[in-house]
């Protein structure tokens, strides 16, 4: 049996990395990688949000978001702001050439999406998904 699970592992292993591979020649144009794109995302959905927000959000740890802000900054893509209800947490925003670029890279982003899943039914993609969820489940 093992020999068939370390297949299924394999696998899904090589599968999530063409994936990653594709979503990031897909958005190259834009100087923006996948994990900076999530992070863009989850800004854009709930803006205003703190960086440990954010890092919920994304399931990304803490320093990982930390340093994709950093550089999202740099590129003048977000800003940080001060909370006014508790000067300890900054929030997170995007810039106007930050919401431009997550549009055009949303549009991007579904397209390829829908490359990479063409041929799979929805009710697949479901039952796929939740046996991901009950995998990850089983290993925390």
């Amino acid at each position: 049996m093992r020999g068939y699970y370390d297949e299924i592992s394999f696998d899904v292993n090589t599968t999530a990395k063409k994936m990653h591979l594709f979503l990031m020649r897909s958005i190259a144009n834009y100087d923006v990688t996948p994990e900076q794109w999530s992070v863009l995302e989850g800004i854009e959905a709930n803006e205003p949000i703190s960086q440990k927000e954010i890092a919920l959000w994304t399931k990304k740890d803490t320093p990982t978001v930390n340093r994709i802000v950093d550089v999202l900054l740099r590129k003048e893509l977000i800003l940080r702001e001060i909370s006014t209800e508790d000067r300890r947490i900054s929030l997170l925003s995007l810039t106007d050439k930050g919401r431009k670029e997550t549009t055009e890279l949303r549009d991007i982003v579904e397209a390829s999406c829908e490359k990479m899943f063409a041929g799979v039914t929805r009710a697949d993609l479901e039952q796929f998904t939740a046996i991901l969820k009950n995998i990850s489940t089983n290993i925390e």
